[in-house]
């Protein structure tokens, strides 16, 4: 039945292919050095929060190639191509972060920007989109005639914003930020080798004996199969986690959903005080914020200072907050102005 769908590559086509993704996907200064100038302009464009510029810097990125290389090794059971391609995504990898880092020292003072923090967290949808984008690239490389589309899988996936941004918050002492991308650099990795491995495999791409090499790849590919299962329930809660959020929270509020979340449990632990909406100015970073809460009673100073000691910490930088407190309760004595700022 597969064979309707997906043609059978024949010995010389298997041998071409297996030849190119071992020059391909091996570590090279032209590998280092395209890879390298790929995430400094991520770096820049996530720093600038310009979509424009991180794609072309995806264009650049030659990460694809192993990951598709590591999905061909597992399922034809090639030990030097899976050791090759390995190590030049492990060395890549490393690249990357490092300049991402470096990249944010170059440019001191700068306040994480919103396509940093947004590459701070992962969810079911990002696993969905790497594991069809490996599909797709698995299946543009056996087939050359659409062999054009790749540089589009390779927008679609994304892999070297996240790992960019990982180095950047890293280096901005944001560590959940850096955390939460570095999450969605390695589910995207985990990801596209599936995808391209099951594709590999639909067109007769498989190691055929029951030899102890075939129990031991065949093992690989067990642990990597689980292991997206067992991420499918923690993804999928952050998905309706943020689809939740993003119902409840009101629109203008463009704070990170960790610092949200942390604003709101602090607010909650004072009776007769809630949040109304928040703010943050400017588009290349949180240059300040603004909280509005609404009362019933005198606002204790304390929570004032725990406010604004959660967004310094959690933004990364000394930022300029600004909480105004409305009080309903005021009208009632006949008094014309309900609205009382703290700086």
């Amino acid at each position: 039945m597969l064979q309707r769908f997906f043609t059978p590559l024949e010995r010389q086509e298997r041998l071409a292919l297996t030849e190119k993704l071992r020059k391909e996907s091996s570590w090279s200064k032209d590998f280092g050095m395209m890879l390298g100038c790929s995430v400094a302009i991520a770096a820049y464009g996530l720093i600038l929060g310009s979509p424009a510029v991180i794609i072309g810097a995806m264009l650049l990125a030659p990460l694809m190639t192993p990951l598709l290389a590591i999905g061909y090794a597992l399922i034809q059971g090639n030990f030097q191509l899976l050791g090759r391609a390995s190590q030049a995504l492990l060395i890549g990898t490393l690249i990357g972060f490092v300049v991402g880092g470096v990249t944010q020292f170059i440019v001191p003072g700068s306040e994480l920007s919103q396509e940093v923090l947004n590459r701070g967290g992962v969810n079911l949808l990002d696993l969905l989109i790497a594991f069809t984008a490996g599909v797709a690239a698995g299946y543009a490389l056996v087939r050359p005639q659409v062999s054009s589309a790749l540089p589009g899988v390779a927008i679609a996936v994304a892999l070297v914003p996240p790992l960019a941004a990982s180095g950047i918050a890293l280096a901005a002492s944001s560590l959940w930020v850096c955390l939460g991308a570095i999450m969605l650099y390695g589910t995207n990795l985990l990801a596209i080798v599936l995808g391209a491995a099951l594709m590999f495999w639909a067109h007769g791409i498989r190691l055929r004996d029951h030899s102890p090499r075939w129990v031991f790849f065949q093992r690989i590919l067990l642990v990597l199969v689980v292991l997206a299962l067992v991420l499918i329930a923690p993804l999928g809660w952050s998905l309706l986690e943020q689809i939740r959020q993003g119902m409840d929270k009101p629109a203008s509020l463009t704070l990170p959903e960790p610092v949200w979340a942390e604003l709101d449990a602090r607010v909650d632990e004072e009776e007769g005080i809630d949040f109304l909406t928040g703010a943050r100015a400017g588009s290349r970073g949180p240059e300040d914020v603004t909280l509005i809460l609404t009362s019933y009673r005198p606002v204790p100073m304390r929570l004032v200072e725990d406010l604004d000691e959660i967004i310094n910490r959690r933004m990364g930088r000394k930022i300029e907050v600004k909480i105004t407190v409305l009080q309903p309760g005021r009208f009632e004595d006949g008094q014309d102005d309900p609205v009382v700022t703290r700086e």
